[in-house]
């Protein structure tokens, strides 16, 4: 059993560590420690609040320069140039050895700094935008002016006070020339409000106004956001006070600028003489302010990630810290934590490291504790078993030394997938869209992807097995885009005399796969249907019987004499029951495709009627068997699989009683308990209290679990057929419908319309909609039907204090 032992099949051995650390050395040695990421710390003071822990102060400390690094990055993302710089994380920033006083009052210089340069910044970019709309307010309303030369002129002229002021444009000049003085506010307002602001001035004044207004053109930097934001000059004639009052309130609900514009041209000729020599002055003050402020921020880039990565390992370390417990009488402090069992001598050498690097008098102990608390569950992977192992933690973690199913889902999994999705075109694609993320590893990892990338980017070698297999299969199943595959010549041959196509070669076989001779045959449904159908029921009683295998290693890894029971109650009936229905099932399948029955003029009988008769008329005979003794051995068979129900039922409930009885006799006597096994498998005790009904009814909902279960699971294989044959049906109907429809039209550009059309109903339906669910149905398949035969999945994940971890982000994400 040496092959079991590997960390990949169960988890890594644990056991829980003590260490006695001196306060003067806690620091460097957490620091050493989480370097290593061997040790997950427990929590000590669970019931002390987060606020009154020993070095809460120096948490919130590394929080406000967290907030005032955060501000830093605001500003330099800001700057494009200066963006670029940065790096793309903190896993591989130079350390920076500063002192955090030291680094503490240099942040809060530059956070000063910076807040004084962007509120004059501030102040200049308003003043600068103020002048530049007063510039287009004068250039606007001089050329609206000249448009109207009479518009400001002209004497008083009665006029109905119900009526419109102004009804039509073209009546402007000709209500000035009638008399009428006109007052006018003009100014300026973002371009989004103009249409809003025109009907609530049409509305409030009764439509006694006339409104004018025109887009700037070049774009107006926000001073808050810094943003450019399209602004629109307008100017409002009317008459009277009251409606000025009115107007005015509206322009400043809108947010409007409004600016005092001369009503004379030779006015507004010197102010704008005035204005425009002002922004040129501003312009030249705003540019060295948003020089000296680049310069700033380009003294920090190269330090900021630097500064991040040692505030964020500062606070972790404190954070970590305020997990232990404080002996005030030795001065010291208590851990624990648990850890891989190979692992004590790292600890113990960082332990020594982080001593000497504190200077420390006394050196920090660690002990090992005997305990009966569940570990938790850790299995070394690396980047291409990563993938696998997430699949099955994304159904639950694995329980402590609970065999995993992550060994056999790295080649079931993506070759469930290629027998759904078995095409060697379509395979091919997805095979280089999986080596293309694979070329891009290095240049994508420890990036912040999108989403939609991330996701295959992380289970690129997933994607990268399931193209291989998918090719494989699409050769068994001899389809390139849903085209037969004629590379070693059909076995068949046409005769003319009867016009059909005959085997003639009885001594050979198409070398691999099915005879391209099948795809477009009359029969071919009839054939495919058969063929996927029968492989659907074998794959899924081999990998079920696989599951229950995988319950037996989990049974010899537990301690005790419900070692054997496990075995003989459940593992025994469990294989019998499945192997006694639907292993013969597939035995018989076997058989119909190995022996030449039609050869000896017997006609095979079906296979669902047998098993049917199998049940209903027990010890019969039928007239035509697959071969002799059948029926004695159809009888022998029904009668194994309903013997092991009441095994499975009745026996286990029984014997646990018995052995807590007897243990509750030992403990009476004297006796110890056994030394808890710190390398066993454990799946649960009922303590000093033994219900024998809620063990019988717990027992009992679980053998139906299994016999129903067995039934439909063999049922729910039937997938595989299912989506295989509609991907290889839709698959031709593209092909044939879309492409080959518009080639044989002897249309050029048709064709290439077809071309393009096939190609992008083939990218989009069926390598990503029809691989999704392909994909999406294996993993149901693993998780129901595979791993219900022996997984336990309640176990608790191994998250050690790691440097690397933090640094990359992994703990946000969990």
């Amino acid at each position: 059993m040496s092959f079991l032992r590997p960390s990949i099949w169960r988890s890594s051995p644990m056991q829980m560590v003590q260490l006695f650390v001196q306060i003067e050395a806690a620091h460097d040695t957490v620091d050493e420690l989480g370097k290593l990421g061997l040790i997950q710390f427990l929590d000590d003071n669970e019931h002390v609040n987060l606020f009154q822990r020993n070095f809460v102060n120096e948490v919130k400390r590394c929080d406000d320069m967290e907030k005032k690094l955060r501000f830093f990055e605001e500003q330099i993302r800001k700057e494009p140039k200066l963006q670029r710089l940065l790096p793309d994380n903190m896993l591989t920033v130079v350390d920076d050895d500063s002192q955090m006083d030291e680094l503490e009052g240099r942040f809060d210089e530059l956070e000063s700094e910076l807040k004084q340069v962007n509120a004059n910044q501030e102040t200049l970019q308003r003043n600068y935008n103020e002048l530049i709309q007063l510039r287009h307010v004068l250039t606007k309303d001089s050329v609206f002016f000249q448009e109207n030369p009479n518009l400001i002129e002209g004497e008083g002229h009665e006029h109905s006070a119900r009526s419109p002021l102004l009804a039509e444009e073209q009546n402007v000049s000709e209500v000035a020339k009638q008399g009428v003085k006109l007052g006018f506010i003009t100014g300026v307002m973002n371009t989004d409000k103009m249409p809003q602001f025109q009907r609530s001035l049409w509305r409030t004044t009764r439509g006694n106004n006339y409104v004018k207004d025109a887009r700037i053109e070049e774009e107006i930097i926000d001073p808050q956001t810094g943003e450019e934001t399209a602004k629109t000059v307008f100017i409002v004639f009317f008459q009277g006070e009251r409606l000025q009052q009115k107007i005015k309130k509206i322009c400043e609900s809108f947010g409007a600028n409004i600016y005092d514009c001369p009503d004379n041209s030779f006015e507004r000729s010197n102010l704008l003489q005035k204005v425009t020599v002002r922004i040129t002055d501003l312009y030249e003050v705003l540019q060295r302010s948003k020089d000296h402020k680049r310069q700033t921020l380009a003294g920090i880039v190269p330090k900021l990630f630097s500064w991040k990565k040692k505030v964020l390992l500062e606070k972790s370390i404190y954070h970590t810290m305020n997990l232990f417990d404080y002996d005030v009488g030795r001065k010291c402090l208590i851990a624990k934590g648990w850890t891989p069992k190979d692992k004590i001598e790292e600890i113990q050498l960082a332990l020594r490291t982080a001593t000497t690097r504190s200077g420390a008098l006394v050196p920090s102990v660690l002990s090992i504790i005997k305990t009966e608390d569940s570990p938790p569950t850790h299995f070394e992977t690396n980047k291409y078993t990563e993938s696998f192992q997430e699949i099955v933690n994304a159904y639950g973690i694995a329980h402590y030394r609970e065999v995993n199913p992550a060994v056999l889902t790295i080649v079931t999994f993506p070759f469930l997938f290629g027998v759904m999705f078995g095409d060697v075109g379509h395979g091919l694609l997805l095979l280089i869209s999986s080596l293309g993320l694979i070329a891009l590893e290095k240049k994508l990892a420890g990036k912040k992807l999108n989403e939609l990338i991330q996701m295959p980017f992380g289970g690129r070698y997933v994607l990268f097995l399931m193209s291989l297999f998918s090719i494989y299969v699409g050769f068994i199943y001899n389809e390139c885009f849903s085209i037969p595959m004629n590379i070693f010549g059909s076995q068949y041959s046409f005769h003319n005399d009867s016009q059909t196509f005959n085997y003639d070669h009885t001594d050979r076989v198409y070398p691999i796969g099915v005879d391209p001779l099948w795809k477009g045959a009359p029969n071919e449904l009839v054939y495919y249907n058969s063929f996927k159908m029968k492989l659907s029921i074998i794959f899924g009683v081999v990998q079920m019987s696989v599951g229950i295998c995988f319950s037996l290693l989990n049974y010899l890894n537990q301690k005790g004499p419900i070692k054997i029971v496990n075995i003989f109650t459940q593992f025994i009936p469990q294989m019998i029951f499945l192997w006694a229905i639907f292993g013969y099932m597939s035995v018989l399948i076997i058989l119909k495709w190995v022996v030449p029955y039609r050869t000896h003029g017997i006609d095979p009988p079906f296979i669902l009627p047998t098993i049917i008769a199998m049940f209903l008329s027990p010890g019969g005979t039928p007239e035509v068997t697959y071969f002799s003794g059948q029926g004695a051995v159809q009888t022998a068979l029904l009668f194994l699989a309903l013997i092991s129900i009441p095994v499975m039922l009745i026996i286990k409930p029984l014997f646990m009683k018995k052995f807590h009885n007897d243990e509750v006799e030992r403990k009476k006597s004297g006796h110890h308990e056994e030394e808890h096994d710190d390398e066993a498998l454990y799946t649960g005790h009922h303590g000093e209290e033994f219900e024998m009904g809620e063990v019988f009814v717990h027992q009992v909902i679980h053998t139906i679990e299994f016999v129903l279960g067995a039934v439909s699971n063999t049922a729910s294989y039937l997938r595989l057929w299912a989506l295989s044959l509609a991907h290889s049906e839709l698959s031709s109907v593209f092909w044939e419908r879309i492409l080959i429809a518009q080639v044989e039209g002897g249309n050029p550009f048709m064709a290439f319309i077809g071309f393009g059309a096939w190609l992008g109903a083939t990218v989009a339906v069926l390598l990503l909609m029809e691989s999704l669910s392909a994909f999406l149905h294996a993993l149901r398949l693993h998780w129901v039907e595979f791993q219900n035969k022996f997984y336990i999945g309640d176990g608790v994940r191994f998250i050690p204090y790691s440097a690397t971890r933090i640094l990359s982000g992994s703990d946000d994400e969990e």
